[in-house]
């Protein structure tokens, strides 16, 4: 019995080494290749982010030499796509060739581990051949001394082992609990529009116990977090605003909805920190987006309004031109869209402040008056700041 027994085991071992090290080998190749996708991922991700700024920058430069000339909309946005197109020109070239070293550098890592990993599986299943070679002779001798352990370990062995019960979720209940936090999502919406901290709070921890992942649910937090921040100006807000737009963005191929709102963050911190990484991080996004779906109202509108804030603050006459070029062509698409009428009017307001000119004062009661006959309660929110439409 103790002969058949190490044979057995000695058989499991000869097995078990060679199939470990495969299964460790295709994980190894697996996860590598998971890796290089990553890699190659971010750094497209980040050659976008220095084109666009790049391309910001750019257009800084240029429409200090041709603003006149940049003033026309037409012309200004002619210029804009040849800027971008240079620029793409001249980064991404550079870029391509990192991502095929990276992915020559790891190509030739997973190979030469692969044949290693191969190497040692065969020498294992060599040694274990020698090793139950040995063990077959010593058995073979004729010491049986250990006979009622093995017998007793075989008892062991061939005893039922308890199995734990799996709890199991219903696949079919996928449809009811999307539909369930959807109907919450709705709720959620009216308590952060009317500011009901508490309540939406609430709503937002039922969501996450039902689905942690669930798109609704992080953009909802990112937008209840940035609405909290920009009133109260914690940081803490601001951080966990960041975090649940990022997780969206990264679980959702960046979702143009929660890209708009992040660039809300963003602005609404450059506008109360006055910091301007925040301004240009704000903007690229505003641009990146704009740049696939160029006539968006709320991305034009939010777009405007942060050139409206910059404007504010540091008083570019550039910034003027680029912030009315936006509403302009906003209100030109929806004539009765009262964020436009309403931040339009505001920064005509603090271009008549700037340049004690009255014709900019009167613009700015026309626009006022407009958005008042359109929608009474909606209008005249010059007292909350700068307007920007988030998307739920």
């Amino acid at each position: 019995m103790k002969e058949k027994t190490l044979k057995k085991f000695n058989f499991a071992i000869l097995i078990l080494f060679p199939i470990i090290l495969l299964i460790f080998s295709v994980t190894f190749n697996v996860y590598s290749v998971g890796t290089k996708n990553r890699i190659n991922k971010e750094l497209e991700n980040f050659t976008n982010s220095l084109s666009l700024r790049m391309e910001s920058k750019y257009m800084d430069m240029m429409t200090l030499y041709f603003k006149d000339e940049l003033n026309n909309y037409a012309i200004a946005n002619e210029f804009t796509n040849l800027v971008k197109e240079q620029v793409r020109l001249g980064v991404t070239p550079h870029f391509n060739s990192l991502k095929f070293s990276i992915d020559y550098t790891i190509r030739t890592n997973i190979r030469n581990t692969t044949y290693g990993l191969l190497f040692i599986s065969v020498l294992m299943f060599v040694l274990t051949l020698v090793l139950n070679f040995t063990n077959n002779n010593f058995v073979s001798s004729g010491n049986n001394t250990n006979v009622g352990t093995v017998s007793n370990n075989n008892k062991i062995d061939n005893a039922p082992q308890t199995k734990p019960i799996n709890n199991v979720i219903d696949s079919s209940s996928s449809d009811s609990i999307k539909a369930e936090i959807e109907a919450m999502y709705k709720e959620l919406v009216k308590e952060i529009k009317s500011s009901r901290d508490e309540q939406a709070l609430e709503i937002l921890e039922k969501m996450f116990q039902l689905d942690d992942r669930n798109y609704l649910a992080l953009n909802g937090a990112g937008v209840l977090h940035t609405k909290i921040y920009s009133r109260d100006n914690e940081e803490e807000h601001f951080k966990k605003a960041d975090k649940y737009f990022e997780y969206a963005l990264s679980l959702y191929n960046y979702n143009e909805n929660v890209s708009n709102n992040k660039a809300i963050l963003y602005s609404i911190k450059y506008e109360l920190k006055k910091l301007e990484d925040d301004y240009e991080t704000a903007l690229i996004i505003f641009n990146d987006a704009l740049s696939s779906n160029h006539l968006d109202p709320e991305l034009l509108n939010n777009r405007a309004t942060l050139y409206s804030v910059k404007y504010k603050i540091s008083g570019d006459e550039n910034l003027f031109e680029r912030a009315l070029n936006d509403y302009d062509e906003l209100i030109k698409i929806d004539f009765n869209n009262i964020y436009a009428l309403n931040n339009r009017s505001a920064i005509y307001f603090n271009k008549y402040k700037n340049s004690g000119d009255k014709k900019y004062f009167d613009k700015s009661i026309e626009d006022c008056n407009t958005a008042f006959k359109i929608n009474s309660s909606e209008a005249l929110y010059d007292n909350r700041g700068s307007l920007y439409i988030y998307k739920f």
